[in-house]
């Protein structure tokens, strides 16, 4: 276990270069998300006490006690009497949010944040996806229901090229739910994001969408295309996603910490 503090500390001090602004038990908290992403921590791992961590790492008891009430709100950890505090197994909650969160500003926190998949399939249409991902093939897409914190919800369309995933398709969509799709695609074809391209217009959301989401007929809101490069560099994925206008602020990353 003494490993684990020193793994800690260095995503800590990455996350401080980058983010001197974020109060220290959000360091914390995302220096250990951090570490599930990358599956250093995985579920059902045992993190160290309140006092172990508390002695090992720059912070005081009570902003450690912060930082792990954060994360059981995230439902990245669960925390009992009888165990202590331990890495979530897969649940409906999507852990790996760094390219894109949502935070309350009061009390700056993450909202948690759940997927629903309603549809996947190979898709032919064209579009800004088509461009970015290739120009001579179908796409793989999965449409989702993204339910903020049960206040609001998003709608979001992803697209890989076909030709490179496609097999995603032999997925359930329950496979897809609780996960970024991003740790999927990882995790079948060893590709990672590593980069993000955020392009954001305000403008009407389409009626099918506003159908999804309650909204009025061509209500306005936000359009966001999240682009992702992999590790060499080349179009990887296009997110496109929209959001009520009345939504709180939105916080993006465009490189993958650590």
């Amino acid at each position: 276990m003494a490993s684990i503090y020193n793994q800690i500390n260095s995503q800590i001090v990455k996350i401080a270069a980058n983010e001197d602004k974020l109060p220290k038990y959000r360091q914390l908290s995302e220096a250990i998300l951090a570490l599930i992403d990358d599956e250093t921590l995985k579920p059902g791992d045992l993190l160290p006490t309140e006092a172990m961590l508390t002695e090992k790492l720059p912070y005081s008891l009570g902003t450690v006690q912060k930082s792990l009430r954060s994360l059981s709100e995230l439902g990245a950890v669960k925390r009992t009497r009888r165990r202590g505090t331990v890495v979530s197994d897969h649940t409906s909650q999507i852990f790996d949010l760094w390219q894109f969160r949502f935070v309350d500003e009061n009390e700056n926190r993450v909202f948690p944040i759940f997927s629903r998949v309603l549809t996947m399939d190979r898709f032919d249409g064209r579009g800004p996806w088509s461009r970015f991902l290739t120009d001579d093939s179908d796409c793989l897409r999965i449409v989702r229901e993204i339910d903020i914190d049960h206040q609001f919800k998003m709608h979001a369309t992803y697209f890989l090229a076909f030709s490179r995933f496609g097999e995603m398709l032999n997925l359930k969509p329950a496979d897809l739910e609780g996960v970024h799709l991003s740790a999927i695609v990882q995790r079948m074809f060893g590709v990672s994001t590593v980069r993000t391209k955020n392009q954001i217009v305000c403008t009407a959301v389409p009626d099918p969408v506003c159908v999804q989401l309650g909204l009025p007929s061509a209500a306005r809101g936000l359009r966001c295309d999240i682009l992702g490069y992999g590790d060499d560099d080349k179009p990887l994925s296009f997110q496109r996603t929209y959001t009520p206008a009345d939504a709180p602020p939105m916080e993006f990353h465009e490189l993958k910490p650590g």
